[in-house]
C-alpha cells in the first residue's frame, strides 16, 4: 500500500477543478455542501486554495507562469482519479463512510474512501490486495454460523423486501417449507437491525467521464450475528433469487472471487 493523501471534500473539487474536470468537481463539491451560488462557490474556493497552500500542494513558480499550480505527482493522481475505467463500490450501512476502489493501470489501483461526504483518503494498492481490504473494511464476525440456512424466493418478492411492511406479501408470494419459513424469520430479523437495508459491493465501467458508469456486477449481502447472509441468482424455475447464510470462509471465498473479476479488467 503506497498513501497518497487526505483531503476534504472541498479540496478535491479545487484539485479537479484546476486539472481540467470542472464538470467532475461540481459532483464532489455538491455531493458535500449541496448547490451554491457563483459567489459562495468563489468564496468557498478562496479559502481552499488557502488549505492547499498550507498543505503544500499549491506550486506558486507555476502559477507564476500561468501554469497549473499543481505539481506533477498532484495533477497525475487527479488525471488517474477522474479517468478510472473501473471502479468497485463497496456500500456500509452501518457505517457513515464508503469505499471505493479505482483501477489506474495494469495492477495499480487506488483505494477511496469517503467519510461523511467530506473527508477523502487515497492510497494506491495492488489487485492482489482487493480481497483482504474489503474484508477488513467490513470486518464481520468470524464466529461460525450455527446451522444452515437458506431460502428462495422471487424477483418481485426480493424487491419488495426493501420495506418491513412487506414481509406478508412476500410469504404470500412464496412456498417456503417450515425450515425455508425459518431461514426467512432469521433473515427479517436480522434485516430489521440493519434498518431494512442490504450492503452491497458493485463493480462499474466508465467508457468515457462524460457518460454515467455502467453496473456491470453487483452482490448483496447482510452481516448476521452468526455468518453472512448473501443473495445469488440462480435457475432455479419459479423463485431465482437465493438466500443463504455463509460462514465466513464463504465470504472470504466470496471476496476473492471479487478480486478475480478486478484482476480481469487487465487482459
Amino acid at each position: 500500500m503506497d498513501y497518497i493523501m487526505t483531503c476534504t471534500s472541498a479540496e478535491l473539487a479545487l484539485l479537479v477543478t484546476l486539472s481540467g474536470y470542472p464538470g467532475v468537481a461540481k459532483g464532489i463539491a455538491e455531493a458535500s455542501v449541496g448547490e451554491k451560488g457563483p459567489k459562495e462557490w468563489e468564496a468557498i474556493m478562496e479559502v481552499t486554495t488557502h488549505q492547499l497552500i498550507l498543505k503544500q500542494l499549491w506550486d506558486d513558480e507555476r502559477e507564476l507562469k500561468g501554469e497549473i499550480p499543481l505539481k506533477d505527482e498532484i495533477q497525475q493522481f487527479i488525471q488517474s482519479y477522474v479517468e478510472s475505467k473501473w471502479m468497485i463500490r463497496c456500500s456500509n450501512k452501518g457505517q457513515s463512510n464508503i469505499l471505493m476502489i479505482h483501477h489506474i493501470e495494469k495492477d495499480t489501483w487506488m483505494t477511496h474512501i469517503i467519510d461523511r461526504d467530506i473527508i477523502h483518503e487515497f492510497t494506491y494498492i495492488k489487485g492482489v490486495d482487493i480481497p483482504s481490504i474489503i474484508r477488513n473494511y467490513y470486518s464481520f464476525s468470524e464466529e461460525g454460523v450455527e446451522s444452515a440456512q437458506m431460502f428462495h424466493i422471487t424477483d418481485q418478492a426480493f424487491d419488495l423486501l426493501s420495506e418491513n411492511q412487506n414481509a406478508g406479501k412476500v410469504r404470500k408470494l412464496s412456498s417456503f417449507s417450515p425450515i425455508e419459513e425459518q431461514s426467512f424469520r432469521l433473515f427479517l430479523n436480522d434485516l430489521e437491525s440493519q434498518g431494512w437495508s442490504l450492503y452491497n459491493i458493485s463493480m462499474f465501467h466508465n467508457p468515457s467521464i462524460e457518460r454515467d458508469p455502467i453496473l456491470e456486477n453487483i452482490v448483496f449481502f447482510l452481516p448476521a450475528a452468526k455468518g453472512i447472509w448473501v443473495v445469488e441468482y440462480t435457475d432455479h424455475p419459479s423463485a431465482p433469487v437465493k438466500i443463504e447464510l455463509n460462514t465466513f470462509e464463504q465470504w472470504c471465498d466470496l471476496l476473492n472471487g471479487v478480486g478475480l473479476e478486478a484482476s480481469s479488467v487487465n487482459r
